[in-house]
Parts: structure tokens; C-alpha cells; sequence
């Protein structure tokens, strides 16, 4: 996936937030996960939100089955791999 512009994971590394560029928005950001089979990272049901409070509040909602442990801190992005989601 191109055109990451910064990334955020919880403490476990399993769950946070990428930043991506965007033609219409200039960036937007995406709540992702770890995939327990390949270890990549991949945008989690290809959510989108303009801001990064936006897609952090997503893993605060009672709805859905992610919670992040502890707080979400910068990484680097030049390592990560990461996918679409299908």
C-alpha cells in the first residue's frame, strides 16, 4: 500500500491508525489490525475518517469486537508492511 504518511499502534502492536494521502481530503485515516496468519497490517473493514480522532474513536464504539490496549504511539512506517483488506 502506498502513499503512508504516518502510523500509530497500541501498545501490542496489534491494533491503530495509518495516515494515507488522499486526492479529495489531502490525507485521511484508517483504524487497522494485525493479521494473525501473514503478521501484516491491514485497514480494518476499509474505514475512513478525515481526521485521526475520528478513526481512534472507532476502537472506543461498544459495536464492534476492537479495543486497543493502552495508548496508541507513533512508529516508524518505513518497515511496515500493509494490505487492503478484502
Amino acid at each position: 500500500m502506498k502513499g503512508i504518511l504516518a502510523m500509530w499502534l497500541d501498545e501490542e502492536g496489534i491494533l491503530g491508525v495509518i495516515e494515507r494521502k488522499d486526492q479529495r481530503f489531502g490525507s485521511s485515516f484508517h483504524p487497522i489490525k494485525k493479521d494473525e496468519k501473514t503478521k501484516e497490517m491491514m485497514i480494518i473493514n476499509n474505514l475512513w475518517y478525515t481526521t485521526y480522532t475520528g478513526a481512534r474513536h472507532y476502537f472506543r464504539l461498544n459495536t464492534n469486537e476492537y479495543h486497543v490496549s493502552g495508548r496508541m504511539q507513533k512508529v516508524n512506517v518505513v518497515n511496515r508492511e500493509l494490505r487492503e483488506s478484502s
